[in-house]
């Protein structure tokens, strides 16, 4: 009677604009199934495990090398080869495992271990998680590898992405009435050595209308470092203990984020993050580290299954980073928040909607980036202090961080289903790359190809 699942869901097909489209659409944050539309329809057809109790599947993919910055799918995340997934579902208990398995280690960046006669392979996710409801809390505990996104962004968050390899976590939820809590360890990839555990917790209140979401995080590490207790407290402020903690210090982030259905057919969202926050020194503002994050989604126009939406996020340099190297805030070299690490400002622009009941869809993408050259690869340092306090007369770089790589980038192109869960993307691709008054430009033809191969089992 166990089961093996993973959410009803496989990430990487890409499923994840079609409920938020119904969701905008009937204008409420709730079950997206009421709306008879070809987006529901579109959602059935790629969300293919959804209701089943067991399942064996292999996803299939392929990705030519031309390669954006600031515009992808989900099923870019992963490189080009085949993915296991394997569920079988109870109502109380889900497991799942899903192995990647590829002939060139450099398509297993997000993960790679080791290649034996020429596979590389590692465990994309697995874990178990146990659900069941009392005196009215609806609650679970997650134990294993898999992802976790904590924001209310469309293209991406500011505190947890889904953009790098699944997290080995710890996780517990708990939901009574418009209210839900969410508490997290997770263990990071190892670092010069020293262990990094990262520690969250959130509170959210969501109506049908409305939803709101305050978190903090902690970076914590250590050589030989094991969880620490104090910051396994889910009702601790660990954050307040840590501020402008210096070289010995964790790395701490308070976050803030909204979703609003103001009207039908109308999402408004943002989010804010606050890393090393400076409440005493004077005259030192630049000492604070935010990000923003801000997004609008239209549905219905021009077309009835139109779906536009554009978002715009800014994060200063040194977000997410800290004076010891082992804080910075990636896993496997990947970022755990916004997938364009730090010091930069960008504005993306999405446009698609569906063809012959969602058989086409045609897509439009746009982003406007300006890149700083303080990102998460430049190593953390303190121009404005020495050994007697702070420079008087410090003057911070301006933002982005000079020189400036400015790149404009676009997709035109559109998704077919070519068959039961088989589709191919193909679309023309632009960039325009510009830094110091220099100007290059690049065309390529995206391809993208992915299938879900399902086995033969039936529920019972």
């Amino acid at each position: 009677m166990i089961a093996h699942v993973c959410h009803g869901q496989f990430f990487y097909i890409d499923y994840q604009d079609s409920k938020y489209w119904l969701e905008t659409h009937q204008g409420e944050l709730s079950d997206t199934s009421i709306i008879n539309s070809d987006w529901q329809g579109y959602l059935t057809q790629k969300n293919v495990i959804h209701k089943k109790e067991r399942h064996l599947g292999a996803f299939i993919h392929y990705k030519n090398n031309f390669k954006q910055n600031s515009i992808y799918q989900k099923s870019d995340l992963i490189g080009n080869g085949l993915l296991t997934n394997y569920r079988h579902k109870h109502p109380n208990v889900e497991i799942v495992n899903s192995m990647f398995f590829t002939h060139d280690s450099l398509e297993a960046e997000r993960g790679f271990v080791r290649t034996i006669k020429n596979v590389t392979m590692y465990t994309n996710q697995a874990f178990i998680k146990i659900n069941n409801v009392s005196d009215g809390i609806v609650y679970s505990a997650k134990i294993g590898r898999d992802f976790l996104r904590i924001g209310h962004g469309i293209n991406t968050s500011l505190f947890v992405s889904d953009y790098s390899r699944p997290f080995d976590q710890f996780t517990v939820r708990a939901q009574t009435g418009k209210l839900n809590g969410l508490f997290s360890i997770i263990a990071l990839d190892t670092l010069e050595g020293y262990n990094r555990y990262l520690y969250l917790h959130t509170l959210n209140y969501k109506s049908n209308k409305l939803s709101l979401t305050i978190g903090e995080g902690v970076l914590d590490t250590g050589i030989g470092k094991s969880i620490s207790l104090n910051y396994a407290n889910p009702i601790h402020l660990w954050t307040w203990e840590n501020i402008s903690g210096g070289s010995q210090g964790i790395n701490g982030f308070l976050y803030a984020g909204f979703t609003w259905l103001p009207v039908k057919e109308l999402r408004v969202y943002g989010e804010f993050l606050i890393d090393d926050i400076n409440f005493h020194k004077k005259d030192a503002f630049y000492l604070n580290r935010y990000g923003l994050l801000g997004g609008m989604q239209k549905t219905g126009f021009p077309l009835k299954s139109s779906n536009i939406w554009i978002e715009y996020s800014n994060v200063l340099h040194q977000v997410y980073q800290s004076y010891h190297p082992t804080h910075t805030y990636i896993h496997r070299n990947f970022p755990v928040g916004h997938y364009l690490g730090n010091d930069f400002i960008n504005v993306r622009i999405h446009y698609s909607h569906l063809m012959k009941s969602g058989r086409i869809k045609p897509i439009i993408d746009i982003s406007y980036l300006m890149d700083g050259s303080n990102g998460l690869e430049t190593p953390f340092d303190n121009p404005w202090e020495t050994y007697e306090g702070l420079v008087a007369d410090y003057v911070p770089p301006s933002h982005p961080t000079p020189p400036v790589t400015t790149w404009i980038e676009s997709e035109v192109g559109a998704e077919i289903n070519i068959g039961s869960a088989s589709y191919i993307t193909i679309t023309a691709q632009y960039q325009v790359k510009s830094i110091k008054n220099e100007e290059s430009s690049e065309f390529g033809l995206g391809i993208r190809f992915w299938s879900y191969l399902q086995s033969p089992f039936k529920n019972k």
